[in-house]
């Protein structure tokens, strides 16, 4: 096997590219979800909200309360949060890109292997040129 084999497949170029795209997303996803999950647990109030009420109890006196704008310290946790979520998403798809090209990569490297072996076989099968077969005499 050679090194052109190797690069020449377009399923171990296309495993290592998703291998590389995933662990960057893992890697940042990773870090970003951990920050803003920080930035959540340190917000005052993140125990529990208490303020939560089904809409058939809301009544004319709460609507304000739901509709009304949100405070500094509501928007920065409600911005966390959402944030939190998208890279809570990058994490997992960079993960599941990881899997997908290690198995991308690995069905490469079994063809371009058992191309080799294929290609060695016949080379072994092939007798040598310039030599006559066994039991071939001159006439």
């Amino acid at each position: 096997m050679k090194l052109a084999d190797i690069y020449m497949d377009w399923r171990i170029i296309v495993g290592l590219a998703l291998i590389m795209l995933g662990a960057g997303n893992w890697i940042v996803g990773f870090t970003r979800t951990s920050q803003y999950a920080a930035i959540l647990a340190s917000a005052p109030g993140a125990d529990a909200d208490q303020s939560y009420q089904s809409f058939d109890e809301l009544d004319s006196r709460a609507d304000s309360d739901v509709l009304g704008p949100f405070n500094a310290e509501q928007r920065r946790v409600s911005y966390a949060t959402a944030r939190m979520d998208f890279y809570h998403a990058t994490f997992i798809t960079g993960q599941a890109f990881v899997v997908a090209g290690l198995i991308v990569l690995l069905t490469g490297f079994i063809t371009v292997i058992q191309r080799d072996a294929r290609r060695s076989m016949r080379r072994i099968a092939q007798p040598p040129s310039g030599s006559r077969p066994p039991g071939a005499g001159s006439a």
